[in-house]
């Protein structure tokens, strides 16, 4: 098990120029981290998130090489946008994925998580899904089957509120049959169209290829602002990994269980001071992974 976070973790930080990428390397080596996944809008130009594109940016990529090199920390994925759902958008979308696969290649990155809807997108009629289901299908195919001829594994999250519950992403991995698609399981994001965290982890596990930590503060209705709403109308709030309503402890022991032994990511995205939330959440993570495989 490789317990590292994620740079989207550091981005309050990395928007007000208080870190630069190498300094999220640096943090992750210093406490103990194992590898650093990229969320490649985090590493974006203020008020650039949705027309950056990490593989155009020769600079980046350079220093993403030498903060690994120099940290001893790898670049263990990519993580990123993408959208199979607009007619208009689609082919310029999986061409622009292709060549993030590739550029994993080049990078000797072997995961690459793509969204296939933007993140808030919510449906708004009973049969928009079964409806968008099909090209969104033949789309994230096309682009398993391309980075298979590469050696990187592709796959999609439990993220945002229209391809989200073990059920629809499962749908998606039958679909796609290919051994280069597989599954990143976010453990909390169940949360957004309100599915048992615990649950809809374990339903996933075994089709996983990478795993992402957080926790959540879970209400009825919103206490306050910086709350987000989920599809039953849920009110949950990211917090430190161990402090929210998440049973985090019986799902890590479930992972241990199910002998996972891949890249595990913590992505901290709360309203406590940031270098805080991220350093106790890893700790608090590499103790429960310890206590559940008996160390």
């Amino acid at each position: 098990m490789k317990i590292g976070l994620s740079s989207y973790s550091f981005r309050p930080l990395m928007q007000s120029g208080a870190m630069q990428i190498e300094d999220v390397f640096a943090w992750v080596g210093k406490h103990g981290g194992d590898h650093v996944e990229l969320a490649t809008l985090s590493v974006a130009p203020e008020g650039q998130d949705l027309r950056y594109e990490l593989a155009d940016d020769g600079e980046m990529l350079e220093r993403l090489k030498g903060a690994s090199q120099k940290n001893g920390i790898p670049l263990s994925g990519l993580c990123m946008s993408g959208n199979f759902i607009d007619d208009g958008e689609r082919a310029f979308q999986l061409g622009r994925l292709k060549r993030y696969v590739e550029l994993c290649d080049k990078l000797g990155v072997r995961f690459l998580r793509h969204d296939v809807v933007p993140w808030s997108l919510r449906a708004t009629e009973p049969g928009q899904f079964e409806a968008a289901f099909p090209a969104i299908a033949d789309a994230t195919h096309e682009l398993a089957a391309h980075a298979g001829r590469y050696g990187v594994t592709t796959s999609v999250e439990d993220h945002g509120f229209f391809m989200n519950s073990s059920e629809r992403i499962k749908r998606l991995l039958h679909a796609v049959n290919l051994p280069s698609f597989r599954l990143t399981v976010d453990i909390g994001n169940f949360l957004c169209v309100d599915e048992n965290p615990l649950t809809g982890t374990r339903a996933c596990l075994s089709h996983a290829s990478f795993i992402h930590l957080k926790d959540f503060y879970v209400r009825q209705s919103a206490p306050g602002a910086d709350w987000l709403r989920t599809v039953g109308g849920q009110a949950i709030r990211g917090s430190v990994f161990g402090y929210g309503d998440l049973p985090v402890r019986s799902i890590i022991e479930d992972i241990v269980a199910s002998g996972y032994d891949g890249f595990v990511s913590l992505e901290y995205e709360g309203n406590e001071p940031t270098q805080f939330g991220c350093e106790t959440g890893l700790k608090n993570a590499k103790a429960m992974f310890a206590a559940a495989a008996g160390r």
